[in-house]
């Protein structure tokens, strides 16, 4: 069993969920896909690339022998810094959980907000059929229902409540 947490600090809560949302999804049969993860770090390790290389020339060659590779290079530097804000911004999204399963042919998206001083874990399913067709659900869950009085996270019933969630976008395809 896992540590209790202060069910009255909605961090802590939202920190617990957050672990236990891969492991609720692989038990309903989903694969946890990287790809936002992994453009996130190249971006991110291409900009710190772009810094050293700036340092290393600078150092080796001398600033006014290199002044227009510095030029190439702050460009560079301020574009990848600017595609980096964008996917965090408006790709990323807070998304927290992005996951396939074969056997129905389905690409989940799930994020969640937290409202500080509100014991509320609000989450959105973003389902992607096979067939392009796209649905979402967002939906709230109160704290109490998963956590008991002790601060321990009640697994089985995040996993039914995550389960009940998927069964409604699930029927509302149909």
């Amino acid at each position: 069993m896992s540590k209790p947490v202060n069910v009255y600090s909605i961090g802590e809560v939202a920190q617990r969920l957050d672990e236990e949302v891969p492991i609720v999804f692989y038990r309903l049969g989903y694969k946890q896909t990287f790809k936002l993860v992994d453009t996130k770090l190249i971006i991110g390790y291409s900009i710190a690339v772009i810094a050293a290389i700036s340092f290393l020339l600078d150092k080796k060659f001398g600033h006014n022998n290199v002044i227009q590779y510095q030029y190439l290079l702050v460009a560079l530097y301020f574009i990848l810094s600017g595609a980096f804000w964008y996917f965090k911004k408006f790709i990323e999204r807070s998304i927290l959980y992005t996951g396939s399963n074969k056997e129905k042919n389905t690409i989940i998206n799930f994020k969640r907000n937290i409202v500080e001083g509100e014991p509320i874990y609000q989450s959105n399913f973003d389902v992607k059929f096979e067939s392009g067709e796209t649905k979402t659900l967002d939906v709230a869950l109160e704290i109490n229902k998963v956590f008991n009085e002790n601060g321990y996270l009640q697994t089985d019933l995040f996993f039914q409540w995550v389960k009940k969630q998927m069964e409604n976008i699930e029927s509302k395809r149909n």
